[in-house]
């Protein structure tokens, strides 16, 4: 059960594609105070019962002020925040502030894994490494989802087009990757947030499904009733796109080589089997099957 202790949440980034899934999850749960922080020239609008501090981010002693009397500050932020090293800033204002509890903009790839070693991802570790040096003064929990599948899928992302009915197979499709879908993610920081004894001061993974892209595309096929064309590529080839787009400065392209290359190439970091959380807090899951038909659905309902 959640302790009285940590009882003020403050959200950083509640519009983002994780944040608009972590807040209702937050606001469905009567253990908290709900408050977004929001940045001071925002038009967003949240719902009534959500406490909404607007702030310049750069300001930090603006921050500090926000963070006071939180018990815990999650931060949902995308890349963008997180080039621009507020991932550290809002770190160090949370430390002034006193706040108990820090949950970063971890979702996705665990970045501490040597086999990741993406030049993009150095702003996420270097808010790791801050929250670690101060774990004495501010407890930390880091949520590893790898892949938003449901996102993915929707985007064209992770090598599936469904629209095109086309898939990029990377390493004839045959390793072991991991994903999550977003509102499993919202379902695992409330779990996180009401079990801290299994979680402060850890990583911790979270899954929906672990699965080869032979098995996706199998899916794909099936929902689709249709044969898709398939384009076969190596990671280590992809890897070497991703490093070459980099020097040139193309960088959305350079991150998406990255992740992919890292995520289908067959690192055991990339493989949650037996390492979730999902059962010890209770956090449901859905079936590969299922998040492939949804979003086979999906495409079909925006066509």
């Amino acid at each position: 059960m959640t302790s009285n202790n940590y009882k003020n949440v403050l959200l950083i980034g509640a519009t983002g594609n994780v944040g608009k899934y972590v807040l209702p999850a937050l606001l469905a749960d009567s253990a908290f105070n709900v408050t977004v922080l929001s940045r001071a020239n925002s038009n967003a609008t949240f719902p009534s019962n959500v406490k909404v501090i607007k702030v310049d981010y750069s300001d930090t002693s603006a921050l500090t002020k926000a963070f006071t009397n939180q018990d815990v500050v999650i931060s949902t932020i995308g890349g963008e925040g997180l080039a621009s090293n507020f991932g550290e800033v809002s770190v160090q204002a949370a430390l002034d502030a006193k706040v108990k509890w820090f949950i970063p903009s971890e979702f996705g790839t665990d970045v501490e894994d040597p086999d990741v070693n993406i030049p993009l991802l150095a702003p996420k570790i270097a808010v790791v490494n801050l929250l670690k040096k101060n774990q004495s003064r501010i407890a930390h929990t880091f949520i590893t989802t790898s892949a938003f599948l449901d996102w993915g899928f929707d985007h064209g992302f992770f090598g599936f087009d469904i629209k095109k009915r086309t898939a990029v197979i990377y390493d004839q499709g045959k390793n072991i990757t991991s994903g999550t879908t977003l509102p499993t993610v919202g379902k695992a920081v409330v779990a996180v947030l009401h079990n801290p004894q299994a979680t402060l001061n850890k990583r911790v993974y979270v899954a929906d499904a672990v699965f080869t892209q032979q098995q996706a595309l199998a899916l794909f096929e099936k929902y689709t009733n249709t044969k898709w064309s398939v384009t076969n590529v190596t990671s280590a080839n992809v890897r070497k796109e991703a490093e070459e787009n980099l020097a040139k400065g193309n960088i959305p392209q350079a991150f998406g080589g990255y992740i992919l290359s890292y995520a289908y190439g067959g690192s055991p970091g990339a493989n949650f089997e037996g390492r979730t959380i999902n059962k010890d807090l209770g956090i449901p899951t859905k079936s590969l099957d299922q998040i492939v038909k949804e979003a086979v659905e999906r495409n079909s309902a925006a066509q």
